[in-house]
């Protein structure tokens, strides 16, 4: 029999050989990841699929207070309104309340610049919290098993991910626990058929258009070849680097949180962590990942203390300033997103996870030479209105390419010009006042352009960053 997860790991299970003691084992991971169990009230996210359709079937033998809440995407058509069909039919049949809501996910996922998958990811998870709160339930509950948790193992580990990504899912977090990662997806799927479920099937579980499902499908089995217990030595694995990450923590927390100053609205870091540490850009790296600075940003920022102060990194949803020997980090403005940079007159370095760029003033010289690479702008630095901004196109944005006399539409440039869609989603402009100045990457406006009359440059440079 498989030893019951706890909230620091799990053991990938054998298949039970009697599948009543599924129910037992349940029982008993229940107890453990769940406080003063009796009297709690869970909320069960079901998408009628084999796994949470199993994870309800499992709730109602045990004989646990739940209530059911379904998410319809609207992705699938039809079967997506069959998916929800099913899902409240159970939900009567176990005589438990129902929750539902349709999303327009494909009209929020283009308005928010985010994929599918993190779109229906953000929406589902906002949505079931609320319902949690608002009718007093104690948990929210997922249905995520064994093989999700490995499969998110890959997926973070190609992902350049740190140790925190490596060991999978976590049991519990607040108020989500997920109590089938002690369940294999074969343990789950003779459960069903032995007790006669019925599930819906997901068709776009069986195509390689999503990275996990190309995991599933080609990367474990290829590795079971290789060795039949690669699902049981990778789980032990995930439990080893959970383990370690404990370590890990306590170390970094120990060593760096003497330089570490926390205020209302900023934190401050000074720089004698570099200069006291070795590995100086992991240490940082560890204490600025949770407000989404990466490893690179990191070595970067470790590097840029040595010169002058003024330069800024920004994250999703921080700001970074080196100041006279600290770092200064701050939430931005903005949310959901970097939306918009604001480019002062000294700023000289603009660093993101996706782009380096550059800002320099100077003179104009009979000898200079305009740069001919698309990364570089060039501009009559008179013409500009500071501070300028930097930001994504919009529907509806017009300039004067360079050459042109007459405005053209960005997004009719771009499809002139060929540029992919997955490209055309990171394209941003450089504004000045009303005015868009440099479709970054692509091309000046000819209102903004260097002339016989110019007498002063400004230099703008973006470059792609180097991620890891």
């Amino acid at each position: 029999m498989p030893l019951p997860c706890n909230s620091k790991g799990f053991h990938f299970p054998q298949l039970f050989i009697l599948l009543p003691a599924m129910l037992k084992v349940f029982n008993e991971n229940i107890l453990k990841l769940v406080k003063d169990h009796p009297g709690k009230k869970y909320l069960l996210a079901v998408s009628g699929g084999l796994d949470s359709v199993v994870m309800a079937e499992l709730f109602f033998l045990a004989g646990f207070d739940f209530s059911i809440a379904h998410c319809n995407f609207q992705l699938r058509g039809k079967e997506s309104d069959g998916d929800e069909r099913h899902v409240k039919k159970l939900a009567t049949d176990y005589k438990v309340p129902f929750y539902s809501i349709k999303f327009d996910t494909e009209k929020y996922c283009a308005d928010n610049k985010v994929s599918v998958q993190m779109g229906a990811r953000q929406l589902r998870y906002n949505w079931l919290e609320e319902i949690r709160k608002q009718y007093k339930l104690d948990y929210l509950v997922t249905a995520h098993h064994a093989d999700d948790a490995i499969e998110t193992f890959f997926i973070n580990l190609l992902r350049g991910t740190g140790i925190a990504g490596l060991h999978g899912i976590n049991a519990i977090h607040g108020n989500l626990i997920r109590p089938m990662l002690i369940f294999s997806r074969k343990n789950i799927e003779l459960f069903a058929k032995e007790n006669k479920l019925e599930w819906r099937e997901d068709s776009s579980n069986e195509t390689d258009k999503y990275e996990r499902n190309k995991i599933r499908h080609h990367l474990i089995p290829a590795l079971e070849k290789i060795e039949p217990q690669a699902k049981n030595a990778m789980s032990h694995t995930m439990d080893m680097l959970r383990l370690t990450e404990e370590i890990y923590k306590d170390a970094i927390t120990g060593k760096a949180s003497q330089y570490v100053k926390e205020d209302t609205n900023k934190t401050t870091i000074q720089f004698g962590l570099f200069k006291n540490l070795k590995l100086a850009p992991l240490y940082l790296f560890e204490l600025l990942k949770g407000v989404g600075f990466n490893y690179s940003q990191c070595e970067q920022i470790v590097e840029s203390s040595k010169g002058q102060p003024g330069k800024m990194f920004l994250s999703e949803t921080h700001k970074l300033v080196i100041d006279r020997g600290k770092l200064i980090v701050e939430k931005r403005a903005e949310s959901g997103g970097i939306k918009e940079m604001v480019v002062t007159e000294k700023l000289e370095e603009l660093l993101t996870k996706e782009t380096h760029y550059s800002f320099r003033i100077r003179k104009r010289t009979t000898h200079f030479l305009i740069p001919q690479e698309a990364t570089i702008a060039t501009i009559d630095y008179d013409k500009l209105t500071f501070p300028l901004k930097i930001r994504k196109w919009q529907k509806g944005d017009k300039f004067y390419p360079l050459g042109m006399k007459k405005p053209k539409k960005v997004s009719d440039f771009l499809i002139n010009s060929k540029i992919p869609l997955p490209d055309k989603e990171r394209v941003y402009v450089l504004q000045s006042d009303n005015d868009i100045v440099w479709v970054i990457g692509y091309r000046l406006d000819e209102r903004y352009k260097v002339t016989k009359a110019t007498k002063k440059l400004y230099l703008c440079n973006s470059q792609k960053a180097i991620t890891l």
